[in-house]
């Protein structure tokens, strides 16, 4: 298969979304340490419970892909071979990237700030982009398998993949 531009050398695209995310992310972060904060006591509160959500939609799928995923010696904990459906994949397809998401939210509300705001829409929709593109490779590598799971799981809608998993694992032990 021909290498298009952008590629890497392993096939998978890469995505000019991940550095315009981690640029804007990087700078809402800055900004926000030297610029006057606002004071809205709701919205500090608000990006302190996304700063702490934010850790726990990260973290896990470092170890989750790892062990899961089919990952062979020596490559890279997200290039999985298997599709895993377990903690955060259960409740929505990209918990890591919702958790980047929360945390660039979080870092905006406590900064509350008109340029952090900007910096962070920017983040989150180019994270929102990369995931779409993201879902194109997953697809073409593990085929219906994910896009069964695509109908079964939320791209990022954390209270929908809750009630979804909470309403599949009824069903799972109400069948004789």
């Amino acid at each position: 298969m021909a290498q298009a531009p952008g590629d890497r050398k392993d096939g998978r695209p890469t995505f000019v979304w991940d550095w315009i995310a981690f640029v804007s992310a990087a700078l809402v972060l800055i900004v926000g340490a030297v610029v006057e904060r606002g004071s809205s006591v709701p919205l500090r509160v608000i990006g302190a419970i996304s700063l702490v959500l934010s850790a726990f939609l990260i973290f896990p799928p470092f170890l989750l892909l790892s062990r899961h995923g089919g990952v062979p010696p020596g490559a890279p904990y997200y290039d999985t071979s298997r599709l895993v459906e377990r903690g955060p994949y259960a409740v929505v397809r990209h918990p890591q990237y919702l958790g980047y998401i929360l945390l660039v939210l979080g870092f905006a509300l406590l900064a509350q700030h008109p340029l952090t705001a900007l910096l962070g829409v920017v983040a989150i929709g180019s994270l929102y982009a990369h995931t779409a593109l993201e879902e194109r490779d997953c697809v073409r590598r593990l085929g219906d398998v994910y896009r069964t799971y695509m109908r079964r799981v939320p791209r990022f809608n954390l209270p929908l993949g809750l009630v979804r998993l909470i309403v599949r694992r009824r069903r799972a032990t109400l069948r004789p």
